[in-house]
């Protein structure tokens, strides 16, 4: 059986370079968009780190001089062997509240606009703001999200379940509620050269596929095999 991992990839300077649309150019666009989603019979959106951002989460792949209030990128600081800054505005995973545009991607699901939110991100930010899991593929797993290994039944938990010092050992330690299972849970989050969830990735490409709008927001598009979806 063939499996699907993510695979890291490095950024070059360039594509480390931040691009800022003048008002009119800025407006010019948005303008599209709203054309465009309304036009749009079956849109979805791909999100990345850095809607996160606002919430105070860091990215992974901004560079040193990022404008942005959270700094430079969790990879980004590892390579130049650096520490984030005093400065620099971040939050814990575990106090962020979702932003506004965690909210518009709510909105835009109640209104039927959106059918599905693919994303790369493990913040839990998407769950949290309300967003059902019927229109959600977190296709890098959720640090509050146990899996029982074996019935598959989830446990939405208020803090991290990841406790494995291992990169590639999941279990936490606990057990299934179900008395006639007990199976052991595992944290759901995905590393690289880990295999993705495999329904959460094919329901991701069969969105895609029948897709005639999507916005992505907030990734690179690097991340492979998650960067071939849009």
């Amino acid at each position: 059986k063939k499996s699907i991992k993510m695979a890291h990839s490095a950024r070059k300077d360039e594509e480390k370079k931040e691009y800022f649309d003048s008002p009119d150019i800025l407006e010019k666009k948005v303008n599209q968009l709203v054309e465009w989603t309304r036009e749009s019979k079956h849109m979805i959106t791909f999100t990345g780190a850095g809607v996160s951002t606002g919430a105070g989460i860091p990215d992974f792949r901004s560079g040193m001089n990022t404008s942005l209030q959270t700094g430079p990128g969790v990879w980004e600081l590892r390579a130049n062997r650096s520490s984030r800054e005093q400065k620099h505005k971040v939050t814990s995973t575990f106090k962020a509240i979702p932003t506004p545009t965690h909210m518009m991607f709510v909105k835009l699901q109640q209104e039927g606009i959106m059918k599905c939110c693919v994303s790369q991100n493990t913040d839990g930010l998407h769950r949290r703001s309300g967003l059902p899991k019927s229109a959600l593929c977190e296709l890098h797993g959720n640090s509050n999200l146990e899996r029982c290994k074996k019935c598959g039944r989830e446990y939405l938990r208020d803090y991290s379940v990841r406790y494995a010092v291992g990169v590639h050992d999941h279990f936490t330690g606990k057990k299934c509620d179900d008395p006639e299972c007990r199976g052991p849970l595992e944290d759901t989050i995905v590393n690289f050269g880990e295999n993705l969830p495999e329904g959460e990735l094919q329901k991701s490409f069969d969105e895609a596929e029948i897709a005639d709008l999507c916005l992505v927001m907030g990734s690179s598009l690097t991340v492979t095999p998650a960067a071939n979806i849009p």
